[in-house]
């Protein structure tokens, strides 16, 4: 797991193909296309093949910078995974609502709202829709990422997702909210397995999400046919892309993209894609 802490300077607008380029850096940037300009106050990634200590940040410093920037705040809620796995119950961390990691997301959503609410908004003819990706751009995962000390266990997640105990993401909720009441269609999109559908609606819809079964994708290839060409080994920018790609053939102009991941963001079928704040990790 790469933790590159990256922070967003000023909220900027970059042509989409150098999200591409700055992928790996995990920088956090708003992205419309057809509008570049300089990425400047991006901490860079370390080398792939380091060839000194000073070119890696050290892990200790990060994970300490990354609770400052959400704000720690221990909350009376317990972990919902059981003793005889982790050893006792834990009590979760969350993100502190007036914090910098919070302010982050009220400029990103500040923006998105602007540009959903232009008449021009989308370069398609269909149905505008926005597209929602899950963990860290609608839920939280902070409590999971303090709970297992930022190492990823699909046991100990999926019990996470599967009580449903990710609060929503700062504003996002406002935001889907807006761009229903602007006469867009939503769709959550999520590289979590189809296991974990009950789970994930329940949280979304506990949280003030407003959805519909029917509009939320989650990576199964026993059903997800349009994966065909890559399956059962899809990367996440393949699985990602080829989803939209089949959300548009139904009939959906996807105006809006939003994700914490540049493999989220990546492969097009989108007219513009919003990068939301995320430093606890990288998926390629």
């Amino acid at each position: 797991m790469t933790h590159p802490l990256a922070k967003l300077r000023h909220k900027r607008f970059v042509s989409a193909a150098a999200v591409a380029a700055v992928a790996a850096a995990a920088t956090l940037i708003l992205v419309i296309p057809g509008a570049a300009t300089a990425l400047t106050g991006a901490v860079p990634a370390p080398p792939a093949s380091p060839t000194s200590a000073d070119q890696i940040q050290n892990v200790d410093q990060v994970k300490t910078a990354i609770k400052a920037y959400y704000g720690d705040t221990v909350t009376s809620a317990v972990d919902p995974v059981p003793n005889d796995i982790d050893g006792g119950d834990k009590v979760l961390h969350t993100f502190n609502p007036d914090g910098a990691y919070a302010n982050e997301l009220a400029g990103v959503v500040g923006d998105a709202s602007k540009y959903l609410r232009k008449p021009n908004a989308g370069a398609g003819t269909g149905t505008k829709a926005v597209l929602f990706d899950v963990d860290d751009t609608t839920l939280n995962t902070y409590n999971y990422e303090i709970y297992s000390n930022f190492v990823f266990n699909p046991t100990t997640n999926a019990a996470f997702v599967n009580a449903g105990v990710f609060p929503a993401v700062p504003h996002m909720v406002d935001l889907e909210h807006y761009a229903e009441a602007q006469g867009y269609t939503v769709f959550f999109l999520t590289g979590r397995p189809g296991t974990q559908r009950t789970g994930t609606i329940a949280n979304l819809t506990n949280v003030g999400y407003d959805v519909e079964s029917g509009n939320v994708y989650l990576k199964d290839y026993a059903v997800d046919t349009w994966l065909s060409g890559c399956a059962p080994t899809c990367t996440t920018t393949q699985y990602k892309s080829l989803t939209r790609q089949y959300i548009e053939s139904l009939g959906y102009d996807i105006v809006a993209n939003f994700g914490d991941q540049f493999s989220d963001l990546n492969g097009g079928f989108a007219d513009a894609t919003f990068k939301i704040p995320n430093p606890t990790y990288f998926l390629p």
